[in-house]
């Protein structure tokens, strides 16, 4: 006799049909890129880790250099124009961005203009050292996506989506799923004290199967990747690896 009990309670895929494809198109896209996809075709797993994130700071933003210079070596980065943007409070003293989150001209021609692009944090995501590192590759992400010599598909309104799965192909997958969600730190209650929040465009599941490909192209070990998952998003990832499997055995079958 067959049971369905365990049928029951198995999770179904949360991604659907078309949003698998996009990621596929997305991944493809990028790795076809001609100035993302030598970066790409390099990249490696990154996880939150003493190896990977090595070093210690007396302040604030002293140990968000230090993170934002291990995000860029890891990117393979390190030589690249990309800055990193010390504000005092982002709340009491405002970065002006435009609508691709690039920095906009100081109106007073007497104000010194820095070589570089900028990349701004909220100081108060320091605490918060896998938000940290997450809002640093997105924002960089976003910002390669202006180097690209064809659109990526379906950008209009995208951007954000597109730059956290273009994140997730420079390794940083495990971070970005984690705080798949909207941090809030150094807040409570009773004090009411400031918060700050890393912003997300896609959900944990998403990011959860854009890390299986990434982790399936580069012939990674998932076991390695989940490991550092938070434990929400394990059976997110074991689905997503064995939709992976199961369009690779369907890819060989049809070119049989």
């Amino acid at each position: 006799m067959i049971s369905l009990i365990p049928r029951l309670f198995q999770r179904a895929p949360a991604l659907d049909p078309e949003s698998r494809a996009w990621i596929h198109a997305i991944f493809d896209w990028a790795g076809n890129e001609p100035h993302l996809g030598s970066m790409l075709s390099k990249a490696h797993l990154v996880l939150p880790t003493a190896e990977h994130f090595p070093g210690q700071a007396d302040n604030r933003q002293a140990m968000a250099q230090l993170v934002f210079d291990r995000v860029l070596e890891h990117a393979g980065l390190a030589d690249s124009p990309f800055r990193l943007v010390h504000p005092g409070n982002l709340m009491d003293d405002p970065i002006p961005w435009d609508a691709m989150n690039t920095a906009r001209p100081s109106r007073n021609p007497a104000e010194p203009q820095s070589a570089g692009v900028g990349i701004p944090y909220d100081p108060e995501l320091v605490a918060h050292s896998q938000a940290l590192i997450a809002h640093f590759a997105r924002e960089i992400a976003l910002r390669l996506l202006a180097t690209a010599g064809e659109p990526p598909p379906a950008l209009e309104g995208n951007e954000a989506h597109i730059a956290e799965l273009l994140a997730t192909q420079m390794g940083f997958g495990v971070m970005l799923a984690n705080t798949a969600f909207q941090v809030r730190v150094n807040q409570c209650g009773a004090c009411k004290g400031p918060s700050a929040e890393r912003e997300t465009a896609l959900s944990r599941d998403d990011l959860a199967y854009a890390l299986g490909l990434f982790c399936r192209r580069h012939a990674i070990p998932p076991s390695r990747a989940r490991a550092h998952l938070n434990t929400p998003l394990r059976p997110a990832l074991r689905h997503a690896l064995r939709d992976l499997a199961r369009r690779e055995r369907e890819a060989a079958s049809g070119a049989a």
